[in-house]
């Protein structure tokens, strides 16, 4: 990574979304984009938010980026028929600010139903005040809620399984082990069983090998994400 070449491009202009798939297993369809952000130089390289976030950071902008990638996204997906979902921060989930943006925006919105927001289960159970706030916004206007970064224990999925949200994702790597792991087998049954009790579609992300996706769908997940189907691109096939 050359940090003053990102340095001296950035803005956040030149950030903008690209796409990844999460995949439908029973139809082999796609259900759903992902929206990332990347920083796009003037070079045409391209940089990860890891990459770039401190510059977020240092110039007090993580709301602006968030909004940016929002109204991108929603903007090339507006007249495709395709759900599609971005990721949104503690702040953005506690910023009233936040809040009226995401209202202004999804107000005059095609079928915003078609919209999801992820958000990682560390700061969903942060603030559950909070939260409770964003989900029933979110809820006005049908945008679905994605758990993202569940650590699988049996307390977060009490926890978790208790939030008014639509869709968990789990690393693909759980259902990767072939040993006589029994805790990590009743957890992942407890996992599905929850998910099937709530009425909560799981998906199995970071999905890379042939191998994996197969146990997943051996457990019966139906949804999976990762670099098996498909890198994030900039424009969906």
């Amino acid at each position: 990574m050359q940090i003053t070449e990102v340095t001296d491009s950035f803005s956040l202009e030149s950030v903008v979304p690209f796409f990844q798939p999460i995949m439908d297993l029973e139809n082999n369809t796609v259900w759903s984009y992902e929206c990332l952000a990347r920083l796009v130089n003037l070079h045409d390289n391209t940089y990860l938010p890891s990459q770039f976030l401190f510059l977020v950071e240092r110039q007090h902008t993580v709301a602006q980026l968030t909004e940016t990638i929002f109204k991108r996204s929603a903007s090339y997906f507006r007249d495709i028929n395709m759900a599609w979902n971005i990721n949104v921060s503690l702040s953005d989930m506690t910023d009233s600010e936040s809040h009226q943006f995401f209202r202004s925006q999804l107000g005059d919105y095609p079928n915003p139903n078609r919209v999801s927001v992820e958000i990682t289960a560390q700061n969903a159970l942060a603030d559950l005040q909070s939260f409770s706030r964003f989900a029933e916004m979110c809820a006005d206007y049908g945008v679905k809620i994605i758990i993202d970064h569940f650590d699988l224990t049996k307390e977060n999925v009490e926890k978790v399984f208790s939030l008014p949200v639509a869709a968990i994702k789990v690393q693909g790597s759980l259902f990767e082990s072939d040993g006589p792991d029994t805790t990590n087998s009743e957890l992942i049954a407890l996992l599905i069983s929850a998910s099937k009790k709530n009425d909560v579609i799981l998906i199995a992300e970071r999905i890379e090998q042939r191998e994996t996706l197969t146990k997943v769908r051996e457990l019966g997940l139906k949804y999976a994400q990762g670099f098996y189907f498909s890198q994030p691109k900039a424009n969906v096939d």
